[in-house]
Order: structure tokens, then sequence, then C-alpha cells
């Protein structure tokens, strides 16, 4: 081969390695190969409407139980009957946690302990060592939505999984690991911890512990902001995103909330909602993920109580926050798989096909928030 046609040869050569290096970097489900992941069904069925999805836990003291199972808040809040603190349970003092969606403030003691996550009640699947609520108190903010004040509550349970919750629950300068999802310390398989990535992926009928190529493919991931934290405990700003209220655009974050069936929107300057009201009835709101772009990453539209759309959620309630902000509630669950990937700082977002494309969809690939 002449000189001039190896040179050629060579230049094809390390355009198409850098083409393949280009096609995997916007494959980030590639970082997954070789991991496992753990399937949890939720205990009370398919994400709905009229429930909370639940998942089997157990702690120190308590048979397995029910827990409601919120990405709208980080921590585990559990009543005292159900807790009793045993050797290698560590006091932290007292605390408390703010839910600002129903109004509750729910006050008592923190533990640093272990606990248990299953399958269902008898099959556990593995453990982590994360700070819990003791509840000894439940009082109600100002303008609580719904709430009932208790002195010595029985039969809480609720754990939370969200990230870039601690501002809104009041739990900012509390550093402890909270999050039992990704604070695992042993596989009840027997494998290594390391064989499960930090993080999640929930689904219309479950949540899976970690991830792998199978399970997210099909995903659009979006790059979160790194938030200042102690190493180990991981954290991120919210998920970006550029909402639409009748045309009028603007760009924040969103939260998807499996502890509310409703949607909260904090709506771009220029629309005509009005705080403390319900969207009325014909507003169009479309959500892009993290913004719109070319092709879309994720998105999905809905008119406001119109119910033919699977994605609609029971309600609009209207806030004004400092920043644009959506908390989409579960129903986003009809029609999207939800990824947390709390160890390299994505968030993603899978078209499950049970919702039809004129409502939604997904293009999958890598993507962050346009500057």
């Amino acid at each position: 081969m002449s000189r001039p046609l190896r040179i050629l040869a060579a230049a094809i050569l390390t355009f198409m390695l850098s083409a393949l290096a280009g096609v995997r970097a916007q494959e980030p489900w590639r970082a997954y190969e070789g991991l496992d992941a753990i399937e949890i069904p939720f205990a009370n069925g398919p994400i709905s409407m009229s429930h909370v999805p639940q998942i089997w836990l157990s702690l120190n003291g308590s048979r397995p139980r029910l827990f409601g199972m919120d990405t709208g808040s980080t921590g585990i809040v559990v009543s005292a009957e159900h807790f009793i603190p045993g050797p290698g349970d560590v006091a932290q003092g007292p605390g408390r946690l703010v839910y600002n969606s129903s109004g509750r403030v729910l006050t008592g003691e923190h533990w640093m302990t272990d606990v248990v996550i299953r399958r269902d009640a008898h099959t556990p699947v593995a453990t982590a060592r994360v700070q819990v609520l003791r509840v000894t108190e439940i009082t109600c903010l100002e303008h609580a939505r719904d709430c009932r004040p208790e002195s010595d509550p029985r039969n809480v349970g609720f754990m939370g999984i969200g990230f870039d919750r601690g501002s809104a629950q009041h739990t900012a300068d509390n550093t402890s690991p909270k999050n039992p999802f990704v604070s695992l310390v042993s596989l009840a398989s027997g494998r290594p911890v390391s064989s499960v990535r930090q993080g999640y992926v929930v689904t219309r009928t479950g949540v899976h512990l970690g991830m792998t190529p199978a399970l997210t493919r099909h995903m659009a991931f979006v790059k979160l902001t790194s938030k200042a934290h102690p190493p180990g405990v991981p954290d991120w700003n919210g998920a970006p995103m550029t909402v639409s209220v009748d045309g009028v655009t603007g760009r924040g974050t969103m939260l998807m909330d499996t502890g509310i069936d409703y949607m909260f929107l904090s709506p771009p300057a220029g629309t005509a909602l009005h705080r403390g009201r319900r969207a009325p009835e014909g507003t169009r709101i479309e959500l892009f993920m993290p913004d719109r772009q070319r092709p879309q990453p994720a998105f999905y539209e809905f008119r406001a109580g119109r119910r033919g759309n699977p994605l609609h959620p029971e309600r609009v309630e209207v806030v004004h926050d400092a920043n644009v902000f959506v908390n989409t509630g579960r129903m986003f669950l009809e029609g999207f798989d939800y990824l947390y990937d709390a160890a390299g700082g994505h968030v993603g977002y899978g078209w499950n096909g049970r919702v039809s494309h004129e409502y939604g969809g997904v293009t999958p690939g890598s993507y962050g928030p346009r500057e």
C-alpha cells in the first residue's frame, strides 16, 4: 500500500473509532453492563390514583410491615410500635420532617439503624444502614391541606427515596444517610453490594434496586448538577425541565412524586393561572425533559380536566414558588419508567408503551440542560 493510501486508511480508521466512541458516549446504559438489579413489585398493585405504592420493610423490634414508597421525600418515618431500638442502633437526637404537600410535620427521635428491604413479607433482598425518624408527634403547618394533629401516633410507616428534598423538608443540615435504596450494606443473595449500583428504576408495577442495560436502553438520560455533600451521601440538584402553560414557557425543575396523585405547578410568569386555585379545565400543560430540543429527549402533555389521557393527574394545584417548578404526581408512571442514578448523577425517562404517542414520548440517549 502506498504512503498516501496508508495515511487515508489511518484517517478513516481514526474517524470510525471516534464515531464509535461518540455513539458509546450517547449510550449511558453501558455503564451498567455486568451489574445486577433487584426487582420488587409493589405490594398493593400497579400505580393508581387511589393509593401510594407500598414496599415491605422490617425494622428492629417489629415484624415486616408495609411502608408507603415516596419519591417526593427522603427518609423513613415510623411510629414507636414498629421500631424498638436495640443493640447496634445509634441514637442521634431529636428531629423532624416536613411534608409540604400535606402540611404534616412529624417530630421524634433520630436513630441510625439497619433496615431490611423485602420483596414480600417473607423474602428479604437487601439491608440498608440509614437514619430513621421514630415519630412521637404529628403537628400541622398553618395552611395544611391534609393533616390531623396527633400525640403518640400509631401505624406510621413511610419511606422517602427522593433526592434534593432537604430544603423542602427542613432537613438540609442533616447529612446522615436517609435513603435506603442508595445506602445498601448487604444483599440477601450473598453477592457483593458493588454488584448493584446506587440508584433505582421505578415502573408502573414496581421498583428495581440498581440498573442494568435491559432496564435502561429505552431511556433518555438527563445529567444532574452536583450538590455539595459529604462522601458516601450522594445527592444532586433537582431534575431540569421546561414547562409550557397555554403556550407560555419557562424553565425550572421537576419532581416525580409517587406520594401524591395530583400535580403542583409553579408556572412561568405571564400565564392566566392564579395561586391557590386549580388550573381551569382545558388548560394545556406540556412538559419537556430537560428542555425543548430536536430530537426531543422526553415530553408529555395533557389538558386539565380532560380524563382521556392516562397521564392526567387528579388535578393541578397552582402555587407560586420562587422558581418555576412542577411536581408531576404519580400518574406520570402510567406512561414512563423513571430512573435515578445516585452514583452517576442522572435521571432517566423511558416510554413504557402503554400510552398513545399522541400524549408523549422519549428519544433514548444522553442529554443535559442547555445553558
